[in-house]
């Protein structure tokens, strides 16, 4: 199955407004992230959820890579920012394999009252049986946390887990160390690294943001 090249990746992803660089050197306030670390750049990919033909883009080809590297029989979407990139790429593959692949989501924390479910979709469900294997998504993987721990909840719950995807991966050591850790392999569309050579060499932002923001 033919693949988008990291060029059209990268442009429908920039184009898209995901990317932002703020000018930190000249004053501008920097972004602070999840872990509490400072820095100029920041990609939004879960709000592309709101550009339907740009996400179904993204995942489509995104489909295509982890329909050929993947072990799966199962899509899970981890909440909030893989729900609904999941679910389209559930969509995506179901419709290259010409059956219906089964989807269900992580919360980010159990439910208080009724069944008090940390998994929703899988209980009762007899698309999805204990002992089927779980693919793991995410929009963004960054430090790989919410990854691995989504692994760990669905391995207790009697589902194998090997591989995840995400739309991007900033691959660095530490997220790489962490994934190797919990015995994954991660499949991305594209890697940070990949997007901004891109848009460098396509001169698709200033090439004095690109080094500040690999910096």
């Amino acid at each position: 199955m033919d693949i988008a090249s990291l060029e059209e990746i990268t442009i429908h992803i920039i184009n898209a407004g995901a990317l932002s660089i703020r000018d930190v050197d000249n004053g501008e306030e920097p972004f602070v992230y999840s872990t509490g670390n400072r820095g100029p750049g920041y990609l939004m990919i879960k709000g592309l959820v709101g550009q339907p033909s740009v996400l179904k883009f993204l995942t489509r080809n995104l489909a295509s890579k982890v329909i050929d590297g993947a072990e799966f029989d199962f899509i899970e979407g981890n909440a909030t920012g893989g729900m609904i990139p999941g679910w389209q790429l559930r969509n995506e593959v179901s419709d290259i394999l010409g059956r219906e692949i089964p989807f269900c989501y992580l919360r980010g924390s159990r439910k208080e009252g009724g069944h008090g479910e940390l998994i929703t979709g899988n209980k009762n469900n007899p698309l999805i049986q204990v002992g089927m294997r779980a693919l793991v998504v995410e929009e963004l993987v960054n430090f790989a946390g919410t990854t691995g721990n989504a692994a760990d909840e669905f391995r207790a719950a009697g589902y194998p887990v090997s591989h995840a995807a995400c739309i991007l991966s900033y691959d660095h050591s530490e997220s790489n160390a962490r994934l190797k850790e919990k015995g994954l392999t991660l499949i991305s569309l594209i890697t940070l690294p990949q997007l901004l050579f891109v848009a460098k060499s396509k001169i698709l932002v200033p090439e004095k943001a690109i080094h500040s923001y690999r910096d």
